[in-house]
């Protein structure tokens, strides 16, 4: 649910975000892409990571999202648009939607893969509400 919410929270404020460290508005496309090319390059790392432990995937995943949104919560103080685009670039390596689908998929019986999975689209969604 949280990170659903973060993926989505900057999209309405991104253009003023980014005009009040400094930088064009016009790059508000790129703060709110960071976030999908990290999540894009994490689900091939964590894919990996998954066979091994799904542990430590997940406190990884955890502590990039906090240390994302400190990121990028500090870019406004800082005046910063570099440390801005490295906390989005965090918050999408703290996805850990891929290994949850992992989880689902390793840990569930066929017959109650259905129900998780919903399960967790549901929580996902709440997220963009």
């Amino acid at each position: 649910f949280i990170v659903s919410a973060n993926y989505f929270i900057a999209a309405p404020t991104s253009a003023s975000y980014a005009a009040r460290v400094g930088s064009d508005s016009s790059i508000a496309s790129i703060i709110i892409g960071m976030t999908s090319v990290a999540a894009l390059v994490s689900t091939l790392l964590y894919s990996w990571w998954t066979s091994y432990s799904y542990k430590s995937a997940l406190i990884f995943a955890s502590a990039c999202c906090v240390i994302g949104n400190l990121l990028y919560a500090s870019g406004l103080p800082c005046h910063s648009l570099s440390i801005v685009m490295l906390g989005r670039l965090l918050t999408g390596f703290g996805s850990a939607r891929s290994i949850n689908r992992r989880y689902i998929a390793d840990s569930y019986s066929q017959s109650e893969r259905t129900t998780a999975s919903a399960a967790f689209v549901t929580a996902s969604a709440l997220g963009m509400a």
